[in-house]
């Protein structure tokens, strides 16, 4: 299972708070503390720890933070080679309620220094995998560069588009399975899935794009699959919420890993969504995950 993700490395900064912070309100944390994050690095510890064979292109910066975070993932089995060094480590402020709900400022930092010459100068990297997993805490034509990679050597694109913004259709075309949440998915459509008829109705909008497949997280509601064979909801399991952060990306990882193995669609959502709700019972966006998860998938 060979998966190479392009994407986002982050040190997070957690403040546990007992709600989040309105403005031009004071509050007193209950507990600070650190934690590797971005997305990218999130989907690929994930990956990783379910045992896939994972490869990484992007930038930490020059600094203590870099150098943990590049650390971070090679202790979780992550290859690290295109990973490169420039600049100041991407960070995120990160408030967590005390119902697990989350809050997040981002400085992108190195992550914006990622260049299309340097996708393109790991381009085998993409090339020799099976799913290239791909986000949008990068330049938007570095996401573009990886993408077109990806197409011409037949490998299957998953692309998380998170953060939330506009995409071209000559990118969307190329994506085999994209995976959006409920407010990704009504600014890449201009539909609001305020019920089961406006989920579908979006999600047509996309696959008449040419996407393949589409997977709608819905958070505590869990996930909607369709293609223009098959779609369906898969619920989510309920379990005691400690931190929602980094449950998308685990989702992703985990769904990468699943269209390695050559899973049923819903087979795959449903392992997915069981990865994320493991998750999300723990603190930070890259807790270690038990081996029966992989054992799961044996």
């Amino acid at each position: 299972m060979n998966i190479s993700v392009v994407g986002s490395i982050n040190i997070d900064l957690v403040y546990r708070v007992p709600h989040i912070v309105k403005e031009g309100e004071t509050l007193h944390s209950s507990a600070i503390s650190v934690h590797s994050g971005g997305k990218g690095a999130n989907q690929a510890v994930t990956a990783s720890q379910l045992g896939a064979n994972v490869s990484f292109i992007g930038k930490v910066g020059k600094d203590a933070f870099g150098n943990q975070a590049k650390k971070n993932l090679a202790n979780k089995g992550v290859n690290t080679v295109a990973v490169k060094e420039e600049g100041i480590t991407g960070q995120a402020i990160i408030q967590v309620s005390d119902s697990g709900e989350n809050s997040i400022v981002l400085f992108p930092g190195a992550n914006f220094l990622v260049t299309p010459e340097q996708i393109d100068q790991e381009s085998d990297v993409i090339r020799n995998s099976d799913v290239l997993l791909i986000q949008l805490e990068i330049p938007l034509d570095c996401v573009e560069k990886a993408i077109r990679i990806a197409e011409e050597s037949e490998t299957v694109v998953i692309l998380n588009p998170a953060p939330a913004k506009e995409l071209p259709d000559s990118l969307l075309k190329k994506v085999s399975i994209l995976t959006p949440n409920e407010t990704e998915l009504a600014l890449l459509t201009g539909i609001e899935p305020t019920s089961e008829e406006k989920l579908i109705e979006a999600c047509k909008v996309l696959l008449n794009k040419g996407i393949g497949t589409i997977i709608v997280t819905l958070g505590s509601k869990g996930a909607f699959y369709m293609n223009n064979v098959e779609h369906g909801f898969v619920e989510a399991i309920k379990v005691d919420v400690v931190d929602t952060t980094g449950a998308g990306d685990a989702f992703n990882g985990a769904l990468a890993v699943e269209i390695c193995q050559g899973d049923s669609l819903v087979e795959a959502v449903k392992n997915a969504t069981e990865v994320a709700a493991f998750v999300v019972t723990k603190m930070g966006a890259q807790p270690s995950i038990p081996e029966t998860f992989k054992r799961l998938r044996a």
